[in-house]
């Protein structure tokens, strides 16, 4: 349930009962917990987005009556529900995917947000080593190469985090964040490839997730995945290479 409670009629409170009779579910206030719950009242589905707009790549299309985990929130595209307009966006996954519903078309139990900020401020740094920027939504343009290394570390981590720039920036804003960045390829981590190298885009740049490494005769070998790589925009391969200048790597904590 979303929006203002002022002004609503107990017509309108009896008939959302109605449709969503034994499945209601409770909210919680911001900041009470890290994630809260909601119900899909869109019929036949809520449009599934990239982004907290509706302008956002389309991801899917997420079926009524679905139960949702909320794990962040934010303002976006003002949307009008059964309630009236609404700004605020729910962060989900759905499919595997993390993205954006309309919390308009979210049952929530609440008009109040019911998970925290999709963005989070530095936190200290832990046993020595500093752990960045966090953020619980993935900024990455849907379907490149960004999207499917922040859509990597999420899986490990339970987050992203907060790089700026195109992919051949993405070690630099590393540093500046105070995540650590090394020379020598390492699993769990962020490959960064400056332009043209292994193809990368010549202005852009490219990023992938590194699964394994391999010391061969000549050298350490590096295997990862990437999105919009060799198989094109929106799709996932794995590639192995050969470690060589010009490449970075953005370690997980």
């Amino acid at each position: 349930m979303t929006n203002s409670a002022v002004g609503r009629s107990s017509t309108a409170r009896s008939l959302l009962t109605l449709l969503l009779a034994g499945a209601a579910v409770i909210g919680v206030a911001p900041g009470a917990q890290a994630s809260g719950n909601g119900r899909v009242i869109a019929s036949p589905c809520l449009n599934f987005r990239s982004a907290p707009t509706g302008s956002s790549g389309l991801l899917g299309c997420i079926p009524v009556n679905t139960n949702i985990v909320i794990d962040c929130t934010a303002g976006g595209t003002t949307v009008s529900g059964p309630y009236g307009a609404s700004n605020l966006w729910d962060h989900t996954t759905y499919g595997g995917r993390p993205g954006y519903v309309s919390d308009a078309w979210v049952y929530t139990g609440t008009a109040a947000a019911v998970a925290p900020s999709c963005t989070y401020a530095p936190v200290p740094a832990t046993a020595g080593r500093a752990v960045g920027v966090k953020r619980f939504f993935n900024s990455g343009a849907a379907g490149n190469c960004t999207w499917g290394a922040y859509y990597q570390w999420y899986q490990g981590r339970g987050y992203y985090p907060a790089l700026t720039g195109n992919a051949k920036d993405w070690a630099a804003s590393a540093r500046r964040q105070g995540w650590t960045v090394v020379a020598d390829a390492q699993p769990r981590s962020i490959v960064v490839f400056q332009p043209r190298v292994y193809g990368a885009d010549a202005g852009a740049g490219h990023v992938g997730w590194v699964t394994s490494t391999q010391r061969r005769a000549d050298g350490l070998y590096v295997t990862f995945l990437e999105m919009n790589g060799t198989a094109g925009l929106g799709r996932w391969d794995q590639r192995t290479v050969k470690d060589i200048a010009g490449m970075s790597y953005i370690l997980a904590p």
